[in-house]
């Protein structure tokens, strides 16, 4: 079944609206609609700003003191590329919830498998990755979070329809819960170990219950 062309502008169109209302607070937490958006198309721009964790020692002067040692600069792609292009697709809105595409954005090229981190935390079962790698349908990177098309039309998930939620969650939500679990809840962690000249870095993701 298909959502009318002009009733699905229509929603399309008001759920656009409702982002540039809130526009102040999407860009309070780095969170940009990009010219770009056309219909059925919104892309979003989400830009990390809390800095990289660094677990260090020191001495009672507050020097830290290493060995003489010649340090390489890294390129760290799990860090660089925290900023991505969210694509929402809004085709048959709200008869189907939005599709999500992850999307490198200088190249517009779908970002791989590996490279960004989404996080659910839950009090009993502690933290989860919600971002996986490969969708039964699609084959595709998918956000596996309610709201998110992927989600609602992923085999295991047909007991939890996306029509049970729609009256009450629109793209802002939606846009917002993307922003918690991709941006806010994880947390990069720079590893440094040194062993004599030798020095291993090393990134660790994690999620912060956040209140």
């Amino acid at each position: 079944m298909q959502v009318d062309s002009e009733v699905s502008r229509a929603k399309f169109d008001r759920e656009l609206l409702r982002l540039s209302e809130q526009r102040s607070t999407l860009e309070s937490r780095g969170i940009f609609v990009l010219a770009s958006t056309a219909y059925p198309y919104v892309d979003v721009l989400m830009v990390p700003r809390h800095p990289v964790q660094f677990p260090v020692s020191s001495s009672q002067s507050g020097i830290i003191i290493l060995p003489q040692i010649t340090l390489t600069m890294l390129d760290i792609p799990s860090l660089a590329a925290r900023t991505f292009k969210a694509r929402f697709d809004l085709s048959d809105f709200d008869l189907r919830a939005p599709s999500l595409q992850f999307l490198d954005p200088w190249t517009d090229a779908e970002i791989q498998p590996g490279v960004l981190r989404a996080f659910e935390f839950e009090k009993q079962s502690g933290a989860h990755d919600v971002l996986l790698a490969d969708h039964p349908t699609t084959h595709k990177l998918f956000l596996c979070l309610r709201g998110i098309r992927e989600y609602h039309e992923h085999p295991q998930h047909s007991g939890d329809d996306w029509l049970l939620y729609r009256e009450k969650m629109g793209l802002f939500s939606i846009v917002m819960s993307l922003w918690r679990v991709s941006i806010d809840l994880a947390r990069p962690r720079l590893i440094v170990q040194v062993n004599g000249i030798q020095v291993h870095v090393q990134i660790q993701w994690a999620a912060e219950e956040r209140p």
